[in-house]
């Protein structure tokens, strides 16, 4: 009796939201759920995904079900452990489980699929021959010529113009050509030459190779390593024809072995050094213990900047891997991975591996065979890190936990911190949660005990925080000032630049295209009903994004009448001409995404700049986290407060953290630090919070604001953004949908919707883009009236569960 598999199809399509079933032909029995098979889909070959199997029980016709064509695994890709997680997500962001599942897969497809044609072997009679076109007997003859003939083949002979696909289609339909497909795995494994020890080495052996010192030499340094590969003997000197001979004398033998690619196998670390722990250190890893055996097993690691998070980080990974268990080190972006890698290195040396996506296809394959087969047991990476095989996850860590680039921005959208929450109670591991400037989500939940808080309020080696200065760039504008740089930051730059030491300086480029500021006095134009900045649309007016209110873009500012009304900003690349004219002789870098497009572009400009090649690192908030470089003792924040007018709730949260973390990068040395921070709204409690350091001040009022506008932490955010081609439509297809919702709803009063209001990018695609906000504290009955309202699987409506942006 043959068997019968539901399978997800990988295609990251979200109305593809279901299994398909397909026969298992006898040939592939061993199949078992989690493997990866190719299937007939349509009119081609997919990639999917086994997520069930069961007999045919003569419920099925099976007669109308297409059989598995191939099969990618033997044994089972997805664990269990994967699967649930992939499970849960699919459930939580209303995505299909394809769609998540595929997250798992390096490069997310694990073969490579294409179409290749033949001529069919029956001869076309002459009668059908002359109803054919030119063109399409120009086509049959070529293939007559040539054997499994591919799309890009026939483009180069038949030029671009795509014409001569609709004469293929043609000949196809009349069954004059074939089309078959081929596929080869993504992954492409490589092997070199191995030597391996095969006697035992002693003294009559070698005296038998005394006239021979070449073999004697080799077999020497063998008897050390035992084995190793001919292209590292061959450093050592040890030529190939010697091995051979060695050989033949059966005293090693030479196998082939697959070489693991690991682009930072070679990074050189030295060995860590004996380090006794702080007070707070010590205090901190104290308390994990006590929580654990209480059975507590989430924790929110507050401490300032450079106070040794990742030393606390190292200690927990020293003793889950003590268990043999596995570590997830989770980083916010690619940049922070550098420097992170090197701590763990100097404790875990070959056991770290690392995983971001400026990794190559194969790069990442082998990872993640090491991650499997338990060849490595700490893995480090962005957001995908996530997705990786692990056996016996012991520890996730969440570095930087407050970042937003843990959010995904295109579907699943997923939120690491989630996901990693999740996986924690999956695998039943530990969840250490760390940020000198905590989301305010996370921090709720530490005061509300559901995480255990541990605080680190010093310093390493009470090394003192930075001195921070504020400066109000109106009044710099009331004396003529309208250069980028303030006369103090200037003052700065001078004075360290003498000192022979180094300075960050940061670019805030958030927001600059979306409001309307007076230079003149600082003001900036506000929705008169919720306080939020309007947003400017190309249509030439002033939308507020969640009361709808429409204003006229103003021609003099409304507070100071003056003609100062502009859009603000100015990108890096102008920051560094500014700067390279005022002081000519400093060496100046660049860390942003036009100067990091290569692997290791980051890690070198962060190295050289460490190594004390250049005197100023100027970058966007790539800059702003993470780096510890000791001779920086000057900081410039430039543009600090411009995400405080986007019109998103999170706005001061995000102002006041950047602020924390860029002036975090001075005076980590035996120098104290020295920041200026340019605003032009040096008033706003988030500014002054941030030029404090106060994060405690900074999140009782802030979380006043959210409780008494009912946002998170007091509720989750669903953001629907509708599309259509006519812009009517759009605005009418999301009006009637919260008409429905809101009558559905009508007698729960924790349950709101806002909008519709255009998009920040109102028109994508030629698609007119609208949204809808939806707040409320029970997420399931919101998330199942959706798939009621088929709103999960609908082409034309994105889904955003807990947005990190609202607008």
């Amino acid at each position: 009796m043959k068997k019968i598999a539901d399978i997800y199809i990988n295609i990251p399509v979200k109305s593809i939201a279901k299994p398909y079933t397909y026969l298992i032909p006898e040939q592939f029995d061993i199949l078992t759920v989690g493997c990866r098979v190719l299937v007939p889909f349509g009119n081609r070959i997919m990639e999917g995904f086994i997520i069930k199997i069961y007999p045919d029980n003569n419920s099925i016709d099976t007669t109308k079900l297409k059989e598995i064509k191939d099969i990618i695994d033997t044994q089972p890709w997805f664990t269990p452990n994967m699967y649930a997680t992939a499970k849960w997500m699919a459930d939580f962001y209303m995505c299909s489980l394809g769609e998540t599942m595929r997250l798992f897969i390096p490069g997310k497809n694990s073969v490579k699929i294409r179409p290749i044609f033949n001529i069919n072997d029956k001869e076309i009679p002459l009668e059908e021959w002359k109803k054919l076109s030119d063109k399409q007997q120009a086509l049959y003859k070529y293939m007559q010529a040539y054997k499994d003939v591919d799309l890009l083949t026939l483009r180069r002979s038949f030029g671009s113009n795509e014409n001569f696909i609709f004469d293929l289609e043609k000949l196809i339909n009349k069954n004059y050509i074939t089309k078959s497909y081929i596929y080869h795995k993504q992954a492409k494994k490589i092997y070199t030459d191995y030597i391996i020890l095969n006697t035992l080495v002693n003294d009559d052996i070698l005296a038998t190779l005394k006239r021979k010192p070449a073999q004697k030499k080799a077999l020497i340094y063998l008897n050390e390593i035992k084995e190793a590969s001919v292209t590292d003997l061959k450093q050592q000197h040890i030529s190939l024809t010697t091995l051979k001979a060695l050989a033949q004398l059966n005293y090693v033998k030479i196998e082939k072995k697959q070489v693991l690619r690991d682009s930072y196998k070679n990074m050189l670390v030295n060995k860590a050094q004996q380090r006794t722990l702080t007070e707070e250190q010590q205090t901190a890893m104290n308390t994990i213990e006590n929580s654990l055996s209480q059975g507590k097993n989430k924790f929110l690691l507050f401490g300032v900047t450079g106070s040794g998070k990742t030393q606390i980080y190292i200690e927990m990974a020293l003793k889950i891997r003590a268990l043999g268990k596995q570590v997830l080190i989770l980083v916010p972006e690619i940049v922070l991975t550098g420097q992170l890698v090197m701590s763990f290195k100097q404790y875990f040396n070959d056991d770290v591996a690392v995983i971001h996506s400026k990794l190559s296809v194969n790069e990442r394959n082998d990872t993640f065979w090491r991650i499997r087969t338990g060849q490595v047991g700490i893995v480090i990476g962005a957001r995908s890190a996530l997705f990786a095989p692990f056996l016996t996850l012991g520890l996730v860590v969440m570095d930087e936990e407050h970042e937003a680039s843990y959010k995904q921005d295109e579907s699943p959208r997923y939120h690491s911190h989630d996901v990693a929450e999740k996986m924690a109670q999956i695998y039943d591991a530990i969840l250490l949660l760390g940020s000198a400037t905590p989301s305010l989500e996370s921090f709720y939940k530490a005061q509300n005990g559901e995480y255990t808080l541990l605080t680190m309020k010093e310093r390493i080696d009470n090394i003192p925080m930075p001195f921070i200065e504020g400066v109000d760039m109106r009044e710099e504008l009331k004396h003529g000032n309208r250069k980028i740089l303030s006369r103090k930051l200037k003052e700065l730059i001078s004075t360290t630049l003498a000192k022979k030491q180094q300075l960050i300086i940061m670019l805030n480029r958030r927001g600059f295209s979306t409001f309307v500021m007076c230079r003149s006095c600082g003001y900036v134009i506000k929705c008169p009903q919720c306080g939020l900045p309007l947003v400017y649309h190309k249509q030439g007016k002033l939308q507020c994004h969640h009361c709808d209110i429409i204003e006229p873009v103003p021609d003099i500012c409304p507070k100071c009448s003056s003609r100062y009304i502009k859009f603000f900003g100015s990108g890096t690349e102008k920051l560094e001409e500014e700067l390279s004219q005022t002081f000519p002789n400093a060496r100046i870098i660049r860390l942003d995404r036009d100067t990091t497009g290569k692997k290791f572009a980051h890690q070198d400009i962060l190295k050289q700049f460490k190594a004390g090649l250049y005197d100023i690192l100027l970058g966007t908030q790539m800059v702003a986290k993470g780096h510890d470089i000791p001779n920086v003792t000057g900081v410039g924040i430039i543009s600090a407060d411009s995400s405080l007018n986007l019109p998103d709730f999170r706005a001061s949260e995000r102002t006041f953290a950047l602020i924390t973390q860029t002036a975090g990068r001075a005076g980590r040395g035996s120098q104290k630090g020295h920041v200026i921070l340019q605003t032009y709204n040096l008033e706003h409690y988030a500014v002054q919070y941030g030029m404090q350091q106060d994060y405690i001040s900074f999140y009782n009022e802030e979380l006043t604001l959210r409780k008494m506008l009912y946002y998170p932490p007091f509720c989750n955010l669903i953001k629907l953004i509708f599309q259509n081609e006519i812009e009517e439509q759009a605005i009418k297809i999301a009006n009637d949908f919260k008409m429905d919702m809101e009558k559905y709803f009508s007698d729960n009063d924790n349950i709101q919707v806002m909008g519709p209001a255009p998009a920040l990018i109102s028109k994508f695609k030629d698609m007119y883009r609208f949204n809808l906000l939806i707040k409320t504290n029970d997420l399931s009955i919101v998330n199942k009236f959706l798939r009621q309202k088929n709103i999960d699987i609908n082409k034309y409506i994105t889904i955003d569960i807990n947005p990190i942006n609202t607008n």
